[in-house]
């Protein structure tokens, strides 16, 4: 058989059942958007919204959406649907309906094909729920001959949705904004109105704001302002009251500058630029006008960017401000190329452009996407993406994402699509030999672009055609394709080399293997070759059989090779290279034989036909249209028969192109052209060709053509503000380009090429696109044609600009008294000629001619016209609208003049008072008019009445006559006001009518207070403060204030309210708020109440509490082993509310789990982290870690968890302790060792090595495993007298361990006494039985020893030796401990062995001592002697107060130190410990008895405490010394000291909460009182009297004889109280000695103790006893989020919590939670200290205290309280109150260092009790000179 590479093979080609590959895919198309979403999207809940989003390709693609998170966007019935065409909608809802994921959200529009996909910009959706908002009037600046500002105020949560669209002049005239004004009233563009030259008429004017809501179109009206016109008539140099500071437009945009100053005169405007090197004044010019405060730039570009300086001034000075102009220049992004095709394993390169009008722009932000996903990093170098070695993968959309600063994106898509690749061979089939008769199945797979077409071929032909044989081929989802061919019977004629041949366009592969069929030779049929002369012809003989000896050629009888161009391969194939026609043309043979000499033979044709070849040929160069050509194409050689054809550019020479083709023979053609024009041009083949290859031969004829008009540009005209297309359109050869350009001047000047910028378009067939033509436009334009034949083409063209007119406002308003000259004047700018015409009403035209009394003026301005309008003697027939209108050629425009002629009312009368209210007065009158519609509205005036000060008057507008009242408001209460009234009609006002005096019921507080702050002092405290409301807004003494707060972050609106009694002089007032949330932000306000209510709320103020350690623990620890030395843990962090502060980080505790009889050294170690995972190295091998973590904060560690246990995983073991060898008999030898004293692991097995030597040859080797409970091996059958060697190894699962050290024994016949067993240390627990061993061999004579002492048997009463040699001990005790040695003896040899036994007991009490004592918490340290053997396992310490339930606490055995916190001041606790290790509890330590420091309050110098005034008592509070205990409440009552004895007490309060000063009233000027006081803390009650004596009416100091009288009944007041003691003197008469004398030895020591107290107040030593230092206050919260507090700070004076309901038992405790608040506190111990009681017991331990230093007793329950306003839990005290102790819990703490600060305040209802006092009636008796004093000032 034989096959050719370059020659044709005729065969019919089978038509096969495969799946072809599909085409190129050329016409694919990938998506782009056609319409893009915007980036912003705002809309209205009541009108809904929506997105388009479209995009093309091929094919269609599709359009989704999706969140910024990629996850799709589905649709929400009646909220959000998805059109068909892409749109998404969102529709309107209710304000309920809200849903940020949908209204407030990031959309993403995705188009997508087969291509790839691409994703649009963020689009942020933002829906507005519509509210109501009310707009106001502001006015910012009012003098007469000066300008007025009006200020449109809008609330500020819809500023930016709401703008200002006109103000109206009432009744009904309407200013809408413009540039310029009307003389009188300028609207700015920013909604200011500005009302120039102010007369006293204006101030009759009235003005209301009209603003849109741009979303809802909604017009919200303000209430209508009426001018109050200032008097002040000097100079006022000007200010800047408003001005733009920064503006942002686009480039071709209006830009506005506004800079608005107030001053009088009104000031003069100017303007600089600071661009340059310095300052330049603005010129007005076509684009920039200059409006006084107003600077208008239309169409800017970049240049116009920079600094302004806008100077206002007059004759009092000048001032300034600098505005900023900002031009966005857009900016066009395109990706280079757009569309770029690569072969497979190729690069790809693309480039992102930036441009901004042409030029290139740098240092942008640029993100890549591929099919909308973004790009890595790399492989991007700045503005190019490069993509190496592309693959199928690869293929796609490309994005290039530009966001700027601004953050507004660009974006382009580019397509890279897959080039030409040619096939590789992914899989192919090997070499066969098999028998005739199975099936076979051959494959073959290939890849490549476009996807290959895979034939088979036999021997180079096709298959064989029978049904055998099966062809099937597909594609997989990849794009490679698979081919088969499967043999169902194969026969030996089915043998032959089989090759599977893929081929695209790009190129093809092959590949062929044999299929040997045992059988004899056979030939198949040869078919006739034809060869390609020139070439390589390879034929190979179709040989089938197997195995084949030999395969020979021959050709005309003779055996090939006979020529030195034929060679027979090896594999029997014949080539001939070259080819030759006349020599290798003929029929040639082929046989085959085997080894056993049977063969085949078989012949065949081979024609060779020649290739044809073309001359090449070319057309001359210069050729141009009208001249002509002609080019032959010859063959120089090639077989017959020849075909000649042309083509132009690929296709046929069509009849039009007038080519003449002339055939001068067989192998030569002729292409004539007889006239050359452009359409000639292009490339021209000559193709040849034969049977034998087709040949083409191409040459490039171009014909130049020089440029020509296809459409010429003309003049043209275009109205201002209206689109222009020049168009100008050339062609030549080559194409011509087209450069438009426009004159700097005149015509004849110098020309500036015009570059593509918004507005500005230059489109690809040449022509120019103008939009918004503005008069910069207008001039002279170049359009350009060439394309370098000939000098090119060129037309100037005049563009002009026609203005219509236009004037700069819609309407202007002018006013005028009966009588006067009215004029009215216009201003239009536009072309010329402008005609203008005056209408009345719009309709009437004014004609001088005909109307006497008006007159009209016209003349030219530099911009247009001006005309004045003039009415002479006017009256009210003359007020109307006004229309100047005016016309030209382009169109026509108007502005509205409304004329207003005013004539004054008369004044109205009868007027009086309807209603009078604390804040408004109803005021009725009747007017007294000339006629009807003479009044406009009526002016109300009033002011106070008072007659040291006439204030100005104030007045208010009443707009609807007939309805002739006025309600005044906003008026202070319990004030006199006089009121009048005045008509106002449009020529002016009436007269004031006559005065009418009303005086306004009182009200409660109108101002809020002021200068609110709220600082933190603590984690849980926020110390507020504040200033009383201004003195005119308070309505009367203020009784106090409402505090109240709440979690910013709660979202409840409500506050948690608070009271605090007022000072009543007006100063400042403090409350600390404690029990806070730690680290928590908070929201404070406050309000003042007087007797009539409360006032209005401070503006909230916002505070933080300080930091603190976290109160929670990490949360999900875990912990996994990494190796034998290594854990991995990891945790989450604690919750956020429990946090407490910002986290720094974390700390790790760690330390092993093992049973040492006594450590040798801590092995507690921590590390810290700020990750969230830990891995800890170097550890224990194998084994058990305790692992706990904490988190810390700046303030210090937090909770530490509980602890984990984690085990390390095991390892090799170590070597093996110790190993004996022993003789046993004169062939045996007794091995023991003792285990590895570190495992690393369970033992599996221990590996016993032997090692026979002979002096120094190792004659044998051995090893043994034995079982890991086995610690001896005898080895027997040894050779006596041979040197035996041992060791040992152990082995854990991980793998066998170290070895022991090599012990070596000689066998022999005398067996000296050995023991076999190990001694050293035993640990035992008491009361257990350990057993000795002393095994041995020899038989030997065993004696014990204990200590050197010889033991016999029974010699012990609990020990036991046994016949093997053991020692039993059982009942072990601490004595039973020491060195036990076992000595064997057997003639031959002896040896000795020791036990060292260690008994574990229980440890020895601990050492307990206090260092310090607090009056909270109690500071105690131990130690621990003797640990009974064993280590310590922790420690319980017990604790309990006097009369109180024991409590206990369990601390670490770590531990050396601790500190009890929150106990009750002044209290007595008995405290013991314990220890305890693994074999039991030590007894406890000796009990201590220990004191907390304080005690019951003292008593305050009645001068520092009391201050009289005419009719009150001002009583300082917070001067009562609390004696390091804080005050809980005070009891005041107080009586007036006259000559009746029964004169009756009054009860101020019996349960007033501790305060900075309270304020008793209601009290006679200049009389003598007796104020009885009683002042509780936790540790007891003092009671002390005092009198004072109030002033006179006036003030002044009190008579002197009431002063004396009070000095003289100082005795009789303070025995006043004998009456109450005559009942029990009856009754004790008998024992009346003996109690004066234990009365008169108590109170001598309570002298002293006063005494004492009063040298510490005078030395204000308070200070100093609290003097505390706090490192860090931490807190643990209790159920149901309650919280005790925990120190004097951290509960406020009138907070409200909410304590859990405890029943009647004071001693159980009252809450089932955790144990309440730990204080930590860190102090100085080297100063006695006498701290107040910082901090209450905790919650378990509240037990009642029992105070020695007074004699009564009462109880008091706790119950929930959950406002302050409920009843006093101590309504029940009786007026005649006894001093008494109590035994109750602390309600609250005290802890003050200045007597200044409001820390003294107590919570009344934080912790209230209830419940009747019992009194135990008992005799007392008080010395006068303590108590008494009288106190005036």
């Amino acid at each position: 058989m034989w096959i050719s590479s370059r020659f044709f093979v005729i065969f019919l080609l089978l038509h096969l059942d495969t799946t072809c590959s599909e085409p190129f895919e050329a016409h694919l198309r990938g998506p782009g958007f056609v319409m893009e979403p915007p980036g912003r999207v705002e809309f209205s809940n009541s009108s809904g919204g929506w997105l388009d989003c479209s995009a093309s390709g091929s094919p269609q693609p599709t359009v989704d959406w999706v969140h910024a998170d990629g996850s799709a966007v589905t649709e929400i019935h009646g909220v959000r649907r998805v059109l068909r065409n892409g749109t998404l909608v969102l529709m309107p809802f209710a304000a309920a309906a809200y849903h940020q994921d949908v209204h407030n959200t990031i959309y993403r529009c995705i188009a997508s094909n087969s291509v790839g996909r691409i994703v649009s910009r963020d689009v942020q959706v933002r829906a507005v729920v519509a509210q109501a908002y009310k707009v106001d009037v502001e006015v910012l600046s009012a003098s007469r001959g000066c300008t007025a500002i009006l200020r449109c105020v809008v609330p500020t949560f819809v500023k930016e949705l709401v703008r200002v669209v006109s103000w109206v002049h009432e009744p009904a005239i309407y200013i809408y904004p413009s540039l310029q004004g009307d003389g009188k009233f300028h609207l700015l563009p920013t909604g200011e109105l500005l009302i120039h030259n102010l007369q006293e008429s204006d101030e009759s004017q009235s003005f209301r704001c009209r603003s849109m809501h741009r979303l809802t179109r909604q017009v919200v009206v303000s209430s209508p302002t009426r001018l109050r016109i200032n008097s002040h008539r000097g100079i006022i140099s000007p200010s800047v009251v408003e001005h733009t500071a920064h503006v942002q437009v686009s480039q071709d945009e209006g830009a506005v500058l506004l800079c608005v100053a107030q001053g009088c005169p009104s000031p003069e405007y100017s303007w600089f630029t600071h661009n340059g090197a310095g300052p330049l004044p603005v010129l007005s010019g076509p684009r920039v006008r200059l409006l006084g405060p107003i600077l208008a730039i239309e169409a800017v570009t970049g240049e116009d960017s920079g600094v302004y300086k806008c100077t206002a001034g007059n004759v009092g000075g000048e001032a300034s401000a600098e505005l900023r102009l900002t031009v966005a220049t857009p900016i066009q992004v395109e990706i280079s190329p757009n569309v770029l095709s690569v072969h497979m394993g190729g690069t790809a390169e693309f480039r992102c452009l930036v441009t901004s009008n042409g030029s290139p722009v740098g240092m942008q932000n640029i993100l890549w996407y591929k099919d909308g996903r973004q790009l890595p990093s790399s492989g991007r170098v700045e503005d190019t993406l490069v993509v190496p070695r592309v693959s199928r993968e690869n293929r796609g959309m490309y994005q290039c994402v530009v966001r700027r600063p601004e953050g507004d994106t660009f974006q382009a898509t580019a397509e890279l699509q897959l080039g030409d690749a040619p096939p590789v061979l992914l899989y192919s089939f090997i070499e066969q030999t098999l028998q005739p008769g199975p099936a076979v199945s051959l494959k073959c797979s290939a890849a490549g672009n476009p996807t290959p077409q895979i034939s088979w071929t036999l021997d180079g032909f096709p298959l064989p055609s029978n049904g055998r044989f099966m062809i099937g081929q597909y594609i997989t989802v990849h794009g490679d394709v698979i081919s088969h061919v499967n043999i169902s019977h194969v026969m030996v004629e089915d043998g032959g080399e089989y090759a599977c041949n893929a081929e695209n366009r790009a190129g093809r592969v092959q590949h062929a293997a044999r299929l040997n069929i045992y059988g004899l030779p056979y030939i198949r049929l040869i078919p006739k070759v034809t060869a390609v002369s020139g070439e390589t012809l390879n034929l190979k003989c179709p040989v089938a059989g197997y195995p084949i000896e030999e395969i020979h050629w021959e050709r005309g009888g003779r055996e090939l090779p006979d020529d030195i161009r034929q060679r027979v391969q090896p594999d029997g194939s014949l080539t001939i290279s070259p080819v030759q026609k006349n020599s290798d043309s003929g029929v040639y043979t082929c046989w085959a034989r085997n080894k056993q000499g049977h063969s085949a033979r078989r012949s065949g044709e081979v024609t060779v036909i020649v290739p044809p070849s073309i001359e090449p040929f070319a057309f001359q160069e210069g050729l141009a249209e009208g001249m002509r050509t002609r080019t032959v194409c010859g063959v120089s050689r090639g077989d017959p028969p020849l075909k000649l054809i042309w083509l132009k550019d690929g296709d046929p020479l069509p009849d039009l192109l007038g080519a003449n083709v002339t055939m001068l023979d067989q192998y030569s053609s002729l292409l004539s052209i007889p006239s050359l024009s452009a359409t000639h041009s292009g490339e021209y083949t000559c193709v040849a060709k034969n049977p034998a290859a087709e040949i083409k031969y191409t040459a490039l004829l171009q014909v130049k053509v020089p440029p020509r008009w296809i459409v010429e540009p003309v003049d043209a005209n275009v109205e201002r503000n209206r689109h222009i297309m020049l168009h100008c359109q050339a062609q030549g050869v080559p194409t011509p380009s087209i450069v438009w350009k426009k004159a700097t001047g005149s015509k004849s000047g110098e020309y500036e090429e015009v570059r593509e910028r918004p507005f500005t378009k230059l489109l690809g067939n040449g022509s120019l696109l103008l939009q918004h033509v503005k008069e910069d436009r207008e001039g002279f334009y170049l359009c350009q044609a060439n394309n370098g034949i000939g000098t090119g083409i060129g037309k100037v063209i005049q563009l002009k600009v026609n203005s219509s007119p236009y004037f700069s406002s819609t309407s202007r308003s002018v006013m005028v008294k009966k009588g006067d000259t009215a004029l009215l004047q216009c201003a239009v700018s536009g072309d010329k000629p402008i005609n203008i015409v005056w209408m009345r009403s719009g309709k009437n035209t004014l004609n001088p001619s005909t109307n006497y009394k008006i007159s009209v003026k016209q003349e030219a301005t530099p911009d247009g016209v001006s005309a004045e309008l003039q009415i002479r003697t006017v009256d009210a027939t003359d007020s109307g609208p006004y229309f100047c209108r005016a016309s030209n050629l382009y169109g026509n425009d108007q502005q509205l003049v409304q004329l207003q002629v005013q004539e004054p009312p008369l004044p109205p009368s009868v007027l009086e008072a309807a209603m009078i209210s604390s804040r408004s007065v109803n005021i009725k009158w009747q007017p007294k008019t000339l006629g009807t519609g003479d009044v406009t509205k009526y002016l109300v005036e009033f002011h106070e009445a008072d007659p040291l000060f006439v204030e100005q008057w104030q007045q208010i507008e009443v707009k609807d006559p007939p309805h002739f009242n006025a309600l005044i408001e906003n008026l202070k209460p319990a004030t006199r006001y006089a009121f009048r009234v005045i008509a106002e009609g449009s020529a002016g006002r009436s007269a004031p009518s006559q005065e009418l005096i009303v005086r306004t019921e009182p009200q409660r507080p109108a101002g809020p207070p002021l200068s609110l702050s709220a600082r933190p002092l603590s984690s849980t405290e926020l110390l507020i403060s504040w200033v009383a409301p201004l003195p005119e807004l308070r309505h009367g003494d203020i009784q106090g204030y409402n505090v109240g707060y709440k979690l910013s972050s709660s979202g409840n609106t409500a506050y948690n309210f608070t009271s605090v009694s007022g000072d009543y002089d007006g100063g400042n007032g403090e409350l600390l708020l404690s029990g806070l949330a730690k680290f928590a932000r908070y929201t404070v306000v406050v309000q003042a109440f007087n007797q009539v209510g409360p006032g209005p709320l401070s503006e909230p103020t916002a505070a933080q509490t300080m930091e603190d350690v976290p109160s929670r623990p990490p949360e999900d620890v875990r912990c996994a082993a990494l190796s034998s030395q290594s854990l991995q843990v990891s945790w989450q962090p604690p919750p956020i509310y429990h946090t407490n502060g910002l986290l720094q980080g974390y700390k790790l505790i760690f330390e092993p789990i093992i049973d040492d009889i006594q450590p040798s050294k801590d092995e507690v170690e921590s590390r810290k982290t700020t990750a969230l995972t830990m891995v800890l190295t170097g550890l224990r091998k194998y084994t058990n870690y305790s692992i706990q973590v904490l988190a810390h904060t700046r303030m210090g560690d937090g909770v530490v968890s509980k602890p984990l246990f984690c085990h390390s995983e095991e390892d090799v073991p170590e070597a093996p302790a110790d190993i004996k060898v022993v003789s046993s008999s004169s062939q045996s030898l007794y091995i023991s060792w003792l285990p590895p004293t570190e495992p690393n692991g369970v033992i599996t097995k221990f590996s016993l090595y032997t090692r026979v030597v002979n002096g120094r040859e190792e004659l044998n080797n051995e090893k043994r495993s034995l079982p890991s409970q086995q610690a001896y091996y005898e080895a027997k059958g040894l050779h006596p007298h041979m040197e035996y060697q041992f060791w040992v190894t152990a082995s854990t699962r991980v793998g066998e361990g170290k070895s022991s050290r090599v012990s070596s024994q000689i066998t022999t016949n005398r067996v000296p006494a050995r023991i076999i067993s190990f001694g050293g240390p035993v640990v035992r627990p008491w009361r257990s039985t350990v057993t000795l061993p002393c095994t041995a061999v020899g038989k030997p004579k065993r004696e014990w020893f204990k200590a050197d002492v010889a033991l016999r048997q029974g010699g012990m009463h609990n020990s036991q030796l046994l016949d093997s040699g053991d020692l039993i001990i059982s009942s072990l005790q601490l004595a039973d401990g020491g060195n036990y040695s076992c000595q064997v003896d057997n003639g031959i040899g002896t040896d000795r062995l020791t036990h060292t036994l260690m008994v574990q007991v229980p440890p020895t009490a601990p050492v307990l001592y206090v260092t310090s004592a607090t009056s909270s918490s109690i500071l105690m340290h131990w130690k621990c002697d003797f640990t009974g053997n064993a280590p310590i396992t922790g420690y319980t310490l017990f604790y309990r107060r006097t009369n109180g339930n024991a409590e206990e606490m369990q601390l670490s055995r770590h531990a050396s130190s601790h500190e009890l916190k929150g106990l009750v001041c002044g209290s007595t606790y008995q405290i013991h410990l314990s220890a305890q290790n693994k074999v039991g509890t030590s007894p406890t330590s000796t009990m201590l008895h220990v004191r907390t420091q304080g005690q019951s309050p003292g008593h305050p110098a009645s001068t520092a405490l009391l201050a009289p005034n005419s009719t009150s008592l001002l009583v300082r509070l917070h001067s009562w010394p609390d004696n390091g205990c804080p005050l809980l409440y005070f009891v005041l009552q107080y009586k007036a000291v006259t000559e009746d004895p029964d004169a009756e007490w009054v009860l101020v309060s019996n349960a007033l909460k501790p305060q900075r000063r309270i304020v008793v009233n209601n009290l006679k000027p200049s009389t003598l009182y007796q104020l009885r006081m009683e002042a509780h803390n936790v540790a007891g009650i003092s009671q002390a009297d005092f009198s004072f004596v109030t002033l006179t009416k006036d003030g002044d100091p009190p008579p002197p004889e009431i002063v004396h009288r009070g000095h003289r009944g100082q005795t009789t007041v303070i025995f006043a109280n004998m009456n109450l003691l005559i009942p029990s003197i009856a009754a004790v008469s008998g024992l009346f000695c003996t109690i004066i004398m234990v009365i008169v030895c108590y109170r001598h020591k309570q002298a002293n103790h006063i005494q004492k107290e009063s040298l510490e107040n005078r030395a204000n030593s308070e200070a100093a006893q609290r003097e505390r230092y706090y490192a860090t206050i931490h807190k643990v919260s209790m159920q149901n989020n309650d919280k005790i507090p925990e120190t004097s700070e951290d509960i406020s004076p009138y907070a409200t919590f909410q304590l859990s309901e405890a029943g009647g038992n004071m001693s159980q405790p009252h809450h089932g939670g955790p144990a309440n608040t730990l204080l930590h506190s860190f102090m100085y111990h080297e100063r006695a200290l006498a701290e107040g009681c910082s901090s209450p017991p905790p919650a378990a331990v509240l037990n009642p205290p029992t105070t020695t230093h007074h004699h009564h007793h009462h109880q008091r329950p706790l119950k929930t309280i959950h406002n302050y306003y409920q009843t006093s839990p101590f309504h029940n005290i009786s007026k005649n109150r006894r001093r008494h102790s109590r035994k109750t819990e602390p309600e609250s703490e005290e802890s003050e260092s200045d007597q200044d600060q409001l820390t003294s305040s107590r919570t009344e209802s934080s912790n209230q009790h209830e419940g009747k006092i019992k009194h135990n009636s008992r005799l007392i008796q008080h010395f006068p000179n303590h108590n008494i004093s009288i106190t005036y000032l």
